[in-house]
């Protein structure tokens, strides 16, 4: 099963369920819980900023699924620009010297936790946290007012959970408006009619909770 658009996984084989246990959706899930699942496996890509302690929340059984394949896919992009550099390198190896400290580390600046110190692409996958995260964003019914401080207690983990799902929002729209310049002849027409329905949704509970994307 491919993870776009928002559909629910399968089970590899009629006699391997899911287990019972985790309560995942149904192929004829309804047309709000797919836009969760996109709306959720998209913004799992931000990474959010943790205090240095075990994330001590819910775990997610489709975001799991859903990183496993983004981190197969990852792993050849790294592998691909690991390739590229050595072929570069074994023509010349003097451009050794020109490749400075930590140009492919990928371990985020203690100012920054969205920068690296990498000059080159590393392509690593971040924890799935934020897609937790946006999933309780989601089905928060509470309070508007208790909102910021109910999320803080139940992740404690994270630093700073609502700025961390502005900047996942912004992430969001700029991903939609990517998809909606692409062609028609490259198939994503689908993809953008149910990114249009998950952004329905989506400004419908930030104008409920009041918290809206970040903008430079």
């Amino acid at each position: 099963s491919e993870p776009f658009p928002g559909e629910p996984y399968q089970p590899p084989t009629k006699d391997k369920q899911f287990p019972p246990q985790v309560q995942y959706p149904v192929e004829t899930a309804s047309a709000e819980t797919k836009a969760t699942l996109l709306l959720c496996r998209v913004m799992s890509l931000v990474p959010m900023k943790l205090r240095n302690d075990m994330w001590n929340a819910d775990v997610d059984f489709d975001l799991a699924a859903f990183h496993s394949l983004v981190r197969i896919l990852k792993r050849a992009l790294r592998q691909l620009v690991e390739a590229s550099l050595c072929s570069v390198l074994l023509l010349d190896l003097d451009r050794v010297r020109l490749l400075p400290s930590g140009f492919m580390c990928a371990s985020p600046k203690k100012e920054n936790h969205l920068q690296t110190p990498a000059v080159l692409p590393t392509f690593m996958l971040p924890r799935a946290c934020m897609g937790i995260v946006v999933r309780h964003f989601l089905e928060y019914d509470g309070d508007p007012a208790t909102f910021a401080k109910e999320t803080g207690m139940k992740f404690p983990c994270c630093y700073q959970p609502i700025v961390d799902l502005q900047g996942a929002f912004a992430f969001w729209e700029n991903v939609r408006r990517c998809v909606d310049a692409l062609p028609e002849s490259l198939g994503v027409s689908d993809l953008s009619y149910e990114m249009k329905i998950a952004t329905d949704i989506l400004t419908k509970k930030q104008k409920r909770l009041g918290i809206f994307p970040l903008t430079v």
